[in-house]
């Protein structure tokens, strides 16, 4: 189910209302929690434990 980095962000601050993000090549990571909140690489959101890079990066 990939997603788009503004999904992503609107998602995240939905869920927690946090409302900086800072933009990586990699992906989107919340300024608050320090983490990924969406890879580019497979754009899966934080449920994702398909793939490796997901369950590593979403641990």
């Amino acid at each position: 189910m990939a997603i788009s980095r503004e999904q992503a962000r609107t998602d995240h601050k939905a869920a927690t209302t946090h409302e900086q993000f800072n933009e990586t090549i990699y992906g989107v990571i919340c300024a608050a929690c320090h983490n990924y909140i969406l890879i580019d690489k497979t754009n899966c959101p934080r449920i994702c434990r398909e793939h490796e890079l997901c369950r590593q990066a979403y641990a």
